[in-house]
């Protein structure tokens, strides 16, 4: 009755769905029955309707229960296809809708009439039958008729039929079907030339084997375009095809996805996948190159936040991956790329530098090894033990000739600013036996020196602000906070998801909790402390402007010219 007066879709819809999991084989092999009988409702009644009422994630819901549905049923396949394209155009782009046309795929392996009728459709230029013809191609594993399809002149058939034949096993018709889609990367038509040089190396990396020298050749004839749509094939085949591609194929695609823009979110979302791979795959050295290029050449329109799995996979190939990282980026990228690098590894609350320095990260030339310590100094002064790990460096495998400025470069902006951490770390480098420990540890006597003459220096009321000066400061720092904090509360997406709460002063909070029938209890959620601790520049207090001239300069100044 459900279905006679409601339709599919809202029968489906009307299940309860937080028990539909326990029930659907059971409910799918019912309503099979019911719509494969002689006098069965469409399957398509109230479509629209119910389509219109299904939003985000109830949508989606309803597609999985079709899904398991759809190759059980025995209806007229136009029928079957318009439903599901309607279904499709509901879903839009969601990845989650390919699996309707699995489903469909499924469908057709029941008979091999139901496929034969599909390429009917599609040769006739039926636009349903051209959405899933590559699926069924796939899901029927049709060599025969995929090249025959991809030898065609109609271009969406072709289409189609190349990206099948890349997915499919195709057992000893291998060669056969990459003579064809050679053939077909040599056309004029961008989309064909691409379509046929992604499907090819699909098929090479499948065997685990290169591609053909013939697909080499029309790919870098491609990607001489530098189109948006070249640039994205290059990072889908750095991130998903590698078994496939020779060492110059590898290199052509690093510098053909240097040049993707800024706004193409998918195409590097792609590289920043494909880099990932390459450093695990031991290439860590071309994705540090490739990532200063796109930050740069994009004039920080591109940011290592837009590469979080690539610089997650150089934290954790080890500490020496990242220090040669940091290297590289601070001696040969420019202002944006060191920018970068400093907002990814500065931090508060660390006892230890994030990362190491290996020898042979270290350029040769004295002048180099300084303008480094320099370059380090001035971009990661925020954060001492990330700074004073490139000096110390310097001082354990550099030139001795430069160990007096480093060492100067440690006291003064460093050791002057900061005592806790610093100090710490740098007394525990010299009882390790550290290079130049005695340079350091004259630096910690005159660093200790230092703090016995500013003893006292705080009760001079002259260096205090009036009471005035700190009420006004006070007023507009609460003034700054509301304002900040309404301005992100009304961008926050968990302002619609969560019901706000104000906690005043103790050491927990009730939540009222509705159980239904009209009961309610309260919970109780105990608060814990936690901390963070920082510690402000000394030198950013007692000569600000000072030390922003030199930390301006460090950051700025260009590396000499051999």
């Amino acid at each position: 009755m459900q279905l006679r007066t409601r339709g599919l879709v809202r029968t489906i819809a009307d299940r309860e769905f937080r028990r539909l999991d326990d029930n659907r084989s059971a409910l799918v092999a019912t309503l099979a029955a019911i719509l494969n009988a002689t006098d069965a409702p469409p399957i398509d009644l109230h479509v629209e309707d119910a389509l219109a009422e299904l939003e985000g994630r109830r949508f989606f819901l309803v597609q999985h229960v079709l899904c398991d549905l759809i190759p059980l049923l025995n209806v007229d396949q136009e029928v079957l296809l318009a439903f599901i394209t309607r279904l499709l155009d509901t879903g839009g782009n969601d990845l989650d809708t390919g699996a309707l046309s699995t489903a469909f795929g499924e469908w057709t392996k029941k008979d091999v009439a139901r496929s034969s009728k599909v390429y009917e459709s599609a040769r006739t230029g039926n636009n349903r039958a051209l959405r899933q013809l590559s699926t069924v191609l796939l899901m029927n594993a049709d060599v025969e008729e995929g090249l025959i399809f991809a030898q065609a002149h109609d271009r969406e058939a072709k289409l189609a039929a190349i990206s099948a034949l890349g997915a499919m096993e195709l057992g000893e018709r291998y060669r056969e079907v990459l003579d064809t889609l050679t053939q077909e990367a040599s056309s004029d038509d961008e989309d064909t030339a691409l379509r046929s040089l992604e499907a090819g190396y699909r098929a090479a990396a499948k065997r685990k084997v290169c591609a053909p020298a013939s697909f080499d050749e029309q790919l870098e004839r491609v990607l001489q375009t530098q189109s948006p749509s070249a640039i994205h094939l290059a990072a889908d085949l750095l991130w998903r095809y590698r078994e496939g591609l020779t060492e110059n194929v590898i290199d052509l695609c690093l510098y053909t996805v240097a040049d993707v823009g800024p706004d193409d979110i998918v195409t590097i979302s792609h590289i920043d996948h494909a880099s990932y791979q390459l450093v695990r795959d031991g290439r860590a050295e071309p994705v540090i190159r490739l990532l200063s290029e796109l930050i740069d050449r994009s004039k920080g329109q591109i940011t290592l936040g837009a590469f979080q799995s690539a610089y997650h996979a150089l934290t954790h190939a080890g500490a020496e991956v990242l220090g040669s990282a940091v290297v590289y980026w601070l001696l040969n990228g420019g202002v944006h790329t060191r920018k970068c690098v400093a907002n990814e590894v500065c931090s508060v609350g660390k006892e230890d530098p994030p990362f190491s320095i290996p020898t042979s990260s270290l350029p040769p030339t004295p002048s180099d090894q300084l303008f480094l310590c320099r370059k380090a100094v001035g971009w990661f002064f925020i954060d001492p033990l990330a700074a004073v790990a490139i000096p110390l460096a310097v001082l354990r495998d550099g030139s001795p000739d430069i160990a007096s400025d480093v060492l100067n470069l440690i006291y003064d902006p460093l050791l002057l600013s900061y005592g806790g951490n610093l100090k710490s770390y740098l007394e525990h480098y010299v009882e390790d036996g550290g290079a130049n420990g005695s340079g350091i540890t004259e630096l910690l006597a005159r660093k200790a020196e230092f703090q016995d003459a500013m003893e006292g220096i705080e009760r001079l009321v002259e260096l205090h602000p009036s009471e005035m000066q700190r009420e006004v400061e006070r007023a507009q720092w609460n003034e700054r906070m509301e304002r900040g904090m309404e301005q992100e509360s009304r961008r926050s997406i968990f302002e619609d998801i969560f019901s706000k709460q104000y906690i005043l002063y103790g050491r927990s909070s009730l939540t009222p909790i509705h159980t239904g029938e009209g009961a309610t209890h309260l919970t109780e959620i105990e608060m814990k402390s936690f901390s963070v601790s920082s510690e402000l520049p000394l030198l950013n207090i007692v000569d600000p402007v000072g030390l922003d001239q030199m930390l301006v300069h460090f950051k700025l100044e260009p590396r000499e010219q051999r």
